[in-house]
């Protein structure tokens, strides 16, 4: 074990140092970043899955299932050198372990938002999953609304809470994220970087985390490069955090199957990661928008916005492809996003995890390389 590193007191076995040590190194993240953690401050941490997780001033660790274990394992490789090698808004995960005592998995990564009160917090899908977590340094606790519950099919029977939680939902559809025109740059950049990777290693059903909150004297240690995003508004200035989080879920027979079950879903986030990817590109390319430096009467989001100038620029479209050939752009509709299917695969490539799909050096077609994914791309 690394010297000064011991989570929570407790003996561990740690998974892939030899790529996690110099994220930390180049992040300078300390060694005993969290020794503080204590496995007995696990709690929910809110999603559908209950998965347990402890915050810490900087960090949160969180506990893996078997699945997210495996996929972490696989990737690990490709993801040090994704961060290592281009601008990415994907949450920095530092140590992978396990408890030596309990067996649990577990992997720390730097709580990318900070700490609250949030003047808005959301978790965005791009699609009907999306949700308001925090507004005006309020919780706003999840009430999902489940077909086996009748008393949820009609709005007029919901309660407080789920109709606080409805509007909440709505709301985050609609969010726009403002930031200056250099700022959107980098962050469209990055994002289509990211979204490109994860489509390569067949992962889906991520989000994009969102605070808006008053510029607080945080550490900005270990956060992906040039955040928090400043801009001044007429109250003074304010912080906006973004990062993509969760992207640890796999495109497996049992996504395959909850896709079924949700038919009649309408805009679900069931979908296989190549459409989950164009689809994601294309919804936050028409969500980021530029404002100019100065300041005007526009309330977005309860805040006082930064008018923008002049006509809207034109939005890009997105196609991913494989990348067997010469890269080129190819414009498609962004209406046609939701029609986008994963190729079918045979079973023999299917079950041949080990050398192609879970080869943790990244998936390779016939030579060529892209955002380190090896055979998707977003155009764009």
């Amino acid at each position: 074990m690394a010297q000064g590193l011991c989570p929570g007191g407790r003996e561990v076995e740690l998974f892939n140092e030899y790529y996690f040590r110099p994220l930390r190194e180049r992040a300078g993240v300390p060694e005993d970043f969290i020794n503080s953690w204590s496995i007995d401050g696990l709690s929910a941490g809110g999603g559908k899955g209950g998965t347990l997780m402890a915050r810490l001033d900087n960090f949160i660790v969180k506990e893996l299932s078997k699945g997210d274990h495996q996929t972490l394992l696989r990737i690990t490789e490709s993801f040090s050198e994704h961060l290592r090698t281009g601008k990415s808004l994907l949450s920095p995960i530092f140590l992978h372990f396990r408890d030596k005592a309990t067996k649990r998995t577990f992997f720390a990564m730097r709580n990318c938002v900070g700490q609250g009160p949030f003047k808005a917090l959301y978790d965005l899908k791009g699609c009907a999953d999306d949700k308001t977590l925090e507004k005006d340094g309020i919780v706003i606790p999840a009430v999902h609304k489940r077909i086996w519950n009748v008393a949820m099919w009609s709005s007029c029977c919901w309660s407080s809470a789920r109709r606080r939680y409805h509007r909440g939902k709505v709301e985050a559809r609609k969010a726009q994220l403002f930031v200056t025109s250099t700022q959107k740059d980098s962050v469209l950049e990055a994002l289509r970087r990211d979204v490109s990777y994860l489509a390569g290693q067949r992962l889906m059903d991520y989000s994009l985390l969102v605070a808006i909150k008053d510029l607080k004297d945080e550490g900005t240690i270990g956060l992906p490069s040039g955040q928090p995003f400043i801009r001044q508004t007429k109250d003074g200035p304010v912080a906006v955090h973004i990062a993509i989080i969760d992207f640890l879920q796999r495109w497996t027979m049992g996504k395959r199957v909850a896709r079924a079950i949700k038919v009649f879903e309408k805009n679900k986030a069931t979908i296989p990661p190549r459409a989950y990817a164009a689809r994601f590109a294309v919804h936050f390319t028409q969500q980021v928008v530029a404002v100019e430096e100065e300041f005007a009467d526009l309330k977005v989001n309860g805040l006082m916005a930064l008018s923008p100038k002049g006509p809207e620029e034109p939005l890009p479209d997105f196609h991913l492809e494989k990348a067997e050939e010469p890269l080129t752009f190819h414009p498609v509709p962004v209406e046609s996003v939701a029609r986008l299917e994963e190729p079918r695969v045979n079973s023999l490539r299917e079950d041949n995890k080990t050398a192609e799909i879970n080869n943790i050096e990244g998936p390779e077609r016939k030579g060529v390389n892209c955002c380190g994914s090896g055979w998707l791309r977003v155009c764009g």
